[in-house]
């Protein structure tokens, strides 16, 4: 994983995946991963759903959606929480590598395609 210093913000990896922990693309709503954990909700608003599908080279998000849905979200630990983004760009958000939160916060999102 990346870490910048700038601004102190993290570049870790995201990715979507589905309920069998596969990664998904564009037009799949998957459950968020970051450097392997779940992303909490709390913060969370389109501009931070905008600013990760477009760190992870989309044009932008869908929709995004918070809950308990799949059993493999249990088996993972909570990597971020309160990512809150001025604008819909990654270097605008601030984030907590610690969270007070359970798996029936983490995010799920859906991106547009890229270049759409």
């Amino acid at each position: 994983a990346v870490v910048s210093t700038q601004s102190g913000h993290y570049a870790g990896e995201f990715s979507l995946i589905d309920s069998s922990g596969n990664t998904v693309g564009a037009g799949t709503q998957g459950l968020l991963i970051s450097n392997g954990g779940t992303v909490c909700d709390d913060s969370f608003t389109v501009n931070s759903a905008n600013a990760i599908c477009r760190k992870m080279g989309y044009f932008g998000y869908t929709s995004w959606t918070s809950g308990s849905k799949w059993g493999i979200q249990s088996n993972r630990d909570i990597h971020l929480d309160d990512v809150a983004c001025e604008n819909g760009y990654w270097s605008s958000c601030k984030f907590s590598t610690s969270h007070n939160c359970g798996h029936g916060e983490d995010v799920f999102l859906q991106c547009e395609d890229v270049g759409r």
